[in-house]
């Protein structure tokens, strides 16, 4: 066997190593803790190896200095001291707000203060199983998230839930996902939610697949036209809206999540002409204030908090989608996506628009719920089929 080529060094403070280029990792032991145990204290240094030793040495004086140094970190101190300050620059305000109501709600009267090397695979499959079912996946992925990191910045070994270990998640869980509208639906609401404050909103969604952040970014000015010819003989408009970011209540206006939601999607008859027969100028869903002459535009983007609240009114008696079963405008984003399916769109295509990787598992577990139409449809084809060949 061929000899190793890390660069790695021992002195009598402590150790060190390369763990990539021009990353050290360097190891200080020093004295004993209550316990026995040797007192051990690591960290990650960026530089040449002189650096690396010129950190052993500091370290091997601050434990000098401190009888606590090097005693084992706990998830609580980890998590407020590295973990979140480290999201907090690095994504949004909405993801790290989510990553300390996680860990207030589920994690922190757990594993608060436990050793972060002393948390094992079968404590965290005996936590899961105490975890409520429906939101049991989201605590899972933000504690993955936390012990991926720790193991990222060599705090230890090796992540108990890293890659190779898999968890059973508490039975009870809801797997269907969330209801969608059917092309019925679709239909009647293109009609109905004329004069809306949300019609050019929902046309976005709907007729393009875009995420309710992404259409309330929208200028009109983000979307192009060209006219065409229909089959019908008649002159339509087709669109092509431009996704370039994202609005939503905690962050206001940033970039999409990633580099794949920055796109352009076609849009067709007849979401395009109903589109191009409201369009203006400025953001496409704005506030509106009453005058006495009645209700006016303002001319700015309303705000993402008061759009749930104005699409639930929409429900209501007398209100243009009464008769219609309430879904989340969030779902229209999977509606778009059913309708895509029953079109016969490839899946991956249906990820590539809207912006997921062309594998990625969201679209049949989260966005695609055919209805009953769908069922009926699939099955005359099949009779259909069985008919030919007799």
């Amino acid at each position: 066997m061929g000899k190793s080529t890390t660069k790695r060094g021992r002195s009598k403070l402590g150790s060190w190593r390369e763990i990539r280029p021009n990353v050290w990792q360097v190891r200080v032991s020093r004295g004993y803790r209550a316990d026995g145990n040797q007192r051990t204290a690591s960290a990650t240094v960026y530089g040449s190896e002189q650096d690396a030793i010129s950190q052993a040495v500091r370290m091997a004086d601050d434990m000098g200095r401190s009888m606590t140094l090097g005693d084992p970190m706990t998830l609580d101190t980890y998590f407020w001291a590295y973990f979140l300050p480290l999201k907090e620059t690095t994504t949004t305000k909405a993801n790290a707000s989510t990553y300390k109501a996680h860990y207030r709600a589920h994690i922190a009267e757990h594993f608060g203060q436990w050793s972060l090397c002393d948390i094992s695979n079968v404590d965290i499959q005996h936590w899961i199983s105490s975890l409520p079912p429906q939101s049991a996946p989201n605590y899972v992925r933000t504690m993955r998230a936390i012990l991926n990191q720790a193991a990222f910045d060599h705090l230890i070994n090796e992540s108990p839930m890293g890659e190779g270990y898999r968890y059973r998640l508490p039975r009870g869980r809801r797997n269907m996902p969330l209801p969608v509208w059917g092309a019925r639906e679709v239909s009647h609401a293109l009609q109905a939610l004329q004069g809306s404050q949300l019609y050019a909103l929902w046309l976005v969604m709907v007729g393009c697949g875009l995420s309710r952040s992404e259409a309330l970014a929208l200028d009109w000015e983000d979307i192009t036209w060209a006219e065409t010819l229909g089959m019908d003989g008649a002159t339509h408009h087709v669109a092509h809206v431009s996704v370039t970011r994202a609005c939503t209540a905690t962050d206001g206006m940033k970039e999409p999540k990633n580099d794949r939601r920055y796109r352009v999607i076609p849009m067709q008859p007849p979401f395009s002409d109903a589109l191009h027969a409201v369009r203006g100028s400025g953001p496409i869903c704005q506030s509106r204030r009453h005058t006495k002459d009645g209700w006016k535009y303002t001319g700015k983007r309303m705000s993402a908090s008061y759009v749930p609240k104005r699409w639930r009114e929409l429900f209501e008696e007398g209100q243009p989608l009464h008769n219609l079963p309430f879904v989340e405008l969030g779902r229209m984003r999977a509606t778009y996506s059913t309708m895509m399916q029953r079109a016969g769109i490839d899946g991956s295509i249906i990820n590539a628009m809207q912006g997921r990787s062309d594998n990625s598992p969201v679209l049949y577990a989260h966005y695609l719920n055919p209805g009953a139409d769908t069922f009926s449809e699939s099955a005359t084809a099949m009779s259909t089929l069985l008919a030919k060949a007799q």
